[in-house]
């Protein structure tokens, strides 16, 4: 990047969309969905007909139920969508009384794999009752024979199997973002630490110089005065003395005047020295970021840096931090493969810009508690952040105040 980089875009409001389910896990519940359609719908129609006003609604009640069932999975995690989880419960009870010999009871096993992303887990797998409450209803209306029984305590079983399930899904899941969030805050420690013990070397050094070095060649400037004195003052009282031995003594104090300004250079060198050696480390955001960038091996980061980029402390740490949140948000939600991570310094601002190849299936977005305390933390620092998304990915821009070179 260089000076002539493009300006940020306009702040756009942002959030974060969690991504629940994977790919073979919606194939799935999709083949499953058409099965148990193609039975209850095959049932409607030997009943009412193709085209009686019954037969489309139990056709349009299948489509809301599926419909709402990936209407749930886009649903943030702590805002259960009450509302749609009872429309398709009512759905899948038009289906069981349109169609009572079908198996509207296999649609209460998609119905149940939801549950456990909403439903405290107190109240769960009580939630097999209304799941399974029409079909036996129906089924007892027209009398329950025994393996109509046997089926539905079958899919009793299967509801079951299915909550648990995805109870033990979510709870890697959660697992899983307890120990990335608990490996990075160690990351930073670990980085702060090391910090810390080089600080602490760089002062035990720069001690010992000031100790020993300094100490002695302190004493050696000392005596070299006092040899320069003496020798000056042997000159003088020697002045009837030879030729010979006058420019002998000459050429003496000579020497030791050119000793004396060695020592005095040199003893100002190791103060120079020690001076730098107190001074902490600045942090170095390049070798931070690919430390981070290392332990997510399935993002490949490009980072692009401006060699030499002038940083203080407080903008290093928060744009390490917010490098941590946006990779944390992308290997969650968004299912990126790639982000490209850029800072430059543009006349006296530093830029920032993160951007990865996920796909946004809803914008504007609402922030989430990671986003606004991005935003937080940056604006109290001085510097603004924008959101956008060109070509349906998200883009974070940042702007900081640059210090001074």
């Amino acid at each position: 990047m260089t000076d002539s980089a493009a300006p940020l875009p306009a702040p756009t409001p942002a959030g974060e969309h969690p991504a629940r389910w994977l790919h073979k896990e919606n194939l799935a519940a999709v083949l499953s969905w058409l099965v148990f359609a193609y039975i209850q719908q095959s049932t409607a129609m030997q009943l009412y007909g193709n085209w009686h006003p019954l037969s489309l609604l139990c056709a349009a009640s299948l489509l809301l139920f599926i419909g709402l069932f990936f209407y749930c999975q886009s649903c943030e995690e702590h805002s259960t969508p009450w509302v749609a989880l009872v429309t398709m419960w009512a759905a899948l009870t038009t289906t069981a009384v349109l169609a009572p010999n079908g198996f509207a009871a296999g649609l209460g096993v998609l119905w149940c794999c939801l549950l456990p992303w909403f439903v405290p887990a107190r109240w769960l797998y009580l939630m097999i009752v209304p799941a399974l409450l029409p079909v036996l209803i129906m089924q007892s209306l027209d009398g329950l024979r025994l393996g109509e029984g046997l089926m539905i305590l079958v899919c009793g079983t299967f509801q079951f199997f299915a909550m648990f399930a995805m109870s033990k899904a979510r709870e890697e899941k959660l697992a899983r973002e307890a120990l990335a969030h608990t490996h990075q805050a160690l990351l930073a420690a670990q980085s702060q630490l090391a910090t810390q013990a080089a600080d602490a070397e760089r002062l035990r050094i720069a001690r010992d110089l000031h100790d020993s070095l300094g100490h002695h060649l302190t004493a050696l400037v000392i005596q070299l005065q006092v040899a320069g004195y003496q020798s000056n003052q042997l000159a003088a009282g020697s002045a009837a003395q030879e030729k010979t031995e006058n420019t002998a003594q000459q050429a003496l104090t000579g020497q030791i005047n050119h000793c004396h300004e060695l020592a005095k250079q040199l003893l100002q060198e190791i103060r120079h020295t020690v001076s730098q050696l107190r001074e902490p480390a600045m942090p170095q955001l390049a070798l931070q970021l690919k430390a981070l960038a290392q332990n997510v091996p399935q993002l490949q980061l490009d980072l692009q840096i401006t060699p030499g980029l002038p940083t203080d402390p407080l903008s290093t740490a928060l744009l390490f931090r917010v490098s941590q949140e946006a990779i944390t948000n992308t290997v969650r939600h968004s299912g990126a493969t790639k982000a490209q991570l850029q800072v430059w310094q543009h006349k006296d601002q530093l830029c920032y810009r993160y951007r990865d190849n996920g796909q946004l299936t809803q914008w504007p977005l609402l922030e989430g508690n990671g986003l606004t305390g991005m935003r937080e933390r940056i604006e109290q620092a001085g510097g603004s952040l924008l959101l956008s998304n060109p070509q349906h990915q998200l883009q974070i821009d940042i702007e900081l105040p640059a210090v001074a070179p």
